[in-house]
């Protein structure tokens, strides 16, 4: 592995954080993901990536007051998954409190309020990245979920609402002065798409607003990307959103490239052998037939820059069973025919007998 002296950014990040008696090895922390960040898929990132604070999907404080199946499932958490940031959303202080002892209670390293998602149905309640439109109810909210924990507490925000409305910084202010032990700004604009570039300057003047340590999100995907938005925005961490998607080497990745090494990646057969462990998990979290709907979305993340990538990802719509999604993995893959150079310490749970013996 041929290496090269990192610059100062590049070093800090793999400097430990310490936040409310919370360690971190480094500073390179995963994203929330809606429809992705479930236990199976945490696990996955662990295993294959080492993020130094791992990440629930989006919780609703309303869902767990109300302990619907659907809900209380996201709080699920394994000893094979490292700390866990569980993100909540809602727009009630009291509800957003118990939710919070929920999460406490459940296992969570450290607890977020999600003051940044963009999608209509949360917005239309006032919620996600609306509540970036009144920075003093922020700060009831964190106030009361400051009550509820003494976990690491933080608020994952954008920049505003829209292009027209700027409060990242008020926001920031409001959630410190409430007791935020950190903040995450994703560099874009509340519905702005992702070709939209981030704005690491508007990351800069929260970081020269508050105290407390600011996390950059945004297009975050190697080392050099996360050496220029940390450089860029002086931010002390960054979390890596979709780069991770079917690519949980993503955080290993960065870590080897801040040091000055050279990734080689893993092979396609890797890829499918990783792929295979998820599926296995996924089916013995939710059971195979919901299973199978779920991985075959996140298979077609796996497969990018795989030869035979378009044909794969076509053959998925036909892949209704466990038994006929791993004959596909195994079709175009050929995972049977070669030796698995991963190193990791990974183990492979069965999935109902279909899985076993399927990635020795």
């Amino acid at each position: 592995m041929s290496t090269h002296s990192p610059p100062p950014a590049a070093r800090h990040l793999l400097k430990p954080m310490h936040i409310r008696g919370l360690t971190l090895p480094d500073r390179i922390l995963m994203a929330p993901l809606a429809g992705y960040g479930n236990l199976p898929y945490r696990i996955i990132c662990w295993r294959y990536g080492r993020p130094a604070l791992l990440a629930t999907e989006m919780i609703s404080a309303r869902g767990l007051r109300q302990g619907g199946p659907r809900t209380t499932a996201y709080l699920a958490h394994s000893g094979e998954e490292g700390p866990v940031q569980y993100q909540i959303w809602g727009t009630d202080p009291a509800g957003l409190g118990e939710a919070t002892h929920m999460a406490a209670q459940a296992g969570a390293a450290a607890v977020d309020l999600n003051c940044g998602c963009p999608v209509r149905k949360i917005l239309a309640g006032g919620a996600g990245v609306a509540l970036m439109r009144h920075p003093d109810h922020i700060g009831r909210c964190v106030a009361v979920m400051r009550e509820a924990t003494g976990l690491p507490l933080s608020v994952k925000l954008r920049l505003g609402p829209d292009s027209r409305t700027s409060t990242a910084v008020d926001c920031a202010r409001a959630a410190e002065d409430a007791g935020a032990d950190f903040v995450t700004v994703h560099g874009r604009f509340g519905r702005e798409a992702y070709n939209v570039p981030v704005r690491a300057q508007a990351i800069a003047h929260v970081v020269a607003a508050v105290g407390i340590p600011v996390v950059a999100n945004g297009d975050v995907r190697d080392g050099p990307s996360a050496t220029r938005l940390a450089q860029a925005s002086g931010a002390d961490a960054v979390m890596v959103g979709r780069a991770c998607l079917g690519n949980p080497w993503a955080f290993a990745r960065i870590r080897c490239e801040l040091a000055g090494g050279s990734w080689s990646g893993p092979t396609p057969q890797e890829r499918a052998r990783t792929l295979l462990d998820n599926f296995s998990l996924l089916a013995d979290f939710m059971g195979e037939a919901r299973a199978v709907r779920h991985v075959r979305k996140l298979a077609a993340f796996y497969s990018k820059s795989v030869q035979g990538a378009r044909e794969f990802r076509e053959g998925l719509s036909r892949c209704t069973t466990a038994r006929s999604f791993v004959d596909h993995v195994h079709a175009h893959f050929h995972v049977g025919s070669i030796h698995d150079r991963d190193t990791s310490t990974r183990k492979t749970p069965s999935a109902g007998g279909i899985l076993h013996g399927q990635l020795s």
